[in-house]
C-alpha cells in the first residue's frame, strides 16, 4: 500500500478514521487528501474530539450507513452546519446459526455481494452524494467503519482507478483498530439485544482475502464498480466528477 501521505487521522473518541487521500491510481494520479474520510461511529467523540473533528476533518457532509435501530439507539449530534444524511444499509450476515440456516450469509464476501444488490439504492446514493462537490469534505461511517463503510469506499476507489491490492490494504488497516470497536459493540445494550454482541469472530474480521474476494466477484459479475454504478442510475457526469474532484497529478 502507498504510504506517500499519512492517511490515519487522530481524533479523540474515534478509533477507525482515516483519509482515503494519498492512494495512487493506475495512471499515477493520487487521490486528493481532505475530501473523503472513512470512520467508525462519531457517537464516541469526546469534547476535545469534537473540536478536532471540526478543525481537522472539516466535514460538510456525514453519510450514516446504519439502520434506523442503530441511529435511534446509538445516535449522536454534530455541529449545525454538518449535513448528516442517512443511507441505511442492512447487514446481510447471520449473527447466529438460526439466522444462517434461515438464509443469511455465513461469510463476508457473500454479505458484501448481497449488500450491493439488496442495498443497491443506498450504495449508489452514497456515491452520488460524494460526487457533489458542495458536499465535500465527506465522512462515511457505519458502526465499526468496516463492512458497510468498506463497501462504499471499495466501490469509490475502484471507480477512481485505485488498484485492487491498494483497496484491499486499506480495508485491512481496520484490523488493528477493531479491539476498541468490538469492546463498544459487546457492551452496547442495542447490540446485546439484536445478537451482534455475541456474533462469531468472523463477522468482526477485516482479512485481506475478504475484500480481494469481493472485488474479484464484483468485477466478474458487473464489470467493475463504474459499470455497477451506472447500472444503478449514476450518471457519466457524476462518475467523471468523482475523478475530477478526487484525483490530482
Amino acid at each position: 500500500m502507498s504510504d506517500r501521505h499519512p492517511r490515519e487521522v487522530s481524533i479523540d473518541g474515534l478509533v477507525n478514521i482515516r483519509d482515503i487521500g494519498g492512494l495512487v491510481v493506475a495512471d499515477g494520479r493520487i487521490v486528493r487528501s481532505g475530501r473523503v474520510f472513512r470512520s467508525d461511529n462519531p457517537k464516541s467523540l469526546t469534547v476535545s474530539g469534537r473540536g478536532q473533528f471540526r478543525e481537522v476533518v472539516k466535514p460538510r457532509t456525514v453519510i450514516d450507513l446504519r439502520m434506523s435501530l442503530e441511529v435511534d439507539r446509538e445516535g449522536y449530534e454534530l455541529d449545525d452546519h454538518v449535513n448528516v444524511i442517512s443511507c441505511p444499509m442492512t447487514p446481510q450476515s447471520g449473527v447466529n446459526e438460526r439466522q444462517i440456516l434461515a438464509g443469511m450469509c455465513d461469510n463476508l464476501v457473500d454479505d458484501y455481494m448481497k449488500q450491493i444488490d439488496v442495498n443497491a439504492r443506498f450504495v449508489a446514493q452514497a456515491l452520488g452524494l460524494i460526487a457533489e462537490r458542495t458536499n465535500q469534505p465527506v465522512v462515511i461511517h457505519c458502526t465499526a467503519g468496516k463492512d458497510r463503510t468498506g463497501i462504499i469506499i471499495a466501490m469509490l476507489l475502484d471507480i477512481l482507478g485505485v488498484p485492487h491490492d491498494e483497496i484491499v490494504a486499506d480495508y485491512h488497516l481496520t484490523t488493528k483498530n477493531m479491539a476498541p470497536v468490538l469492546e463498544r459493540i459487546r457492551n452496547s445494550p442495542v447490540f446485546q439485544e439484536n445478537g451482534l454482541a455475541d456474533a462469531p469472530d468472523w463477522i468482526f474480521a477485516s482479512d485481506p482475502q475478504t475484500m480481494a474476494g469481493f472485488l474479484a466477484r464484483m468485477t466478474a459479475t458487473y464489470g467493475g464498480a463504474e459499470a455497477w454504478a451506472l447500472g444503478q442510475g449514476m450518471t457519466h457526469r457524476q462518475v467523471e466528477q468523482l475523478r475530477t474532484d478526487l484525483l490530482v497529478s
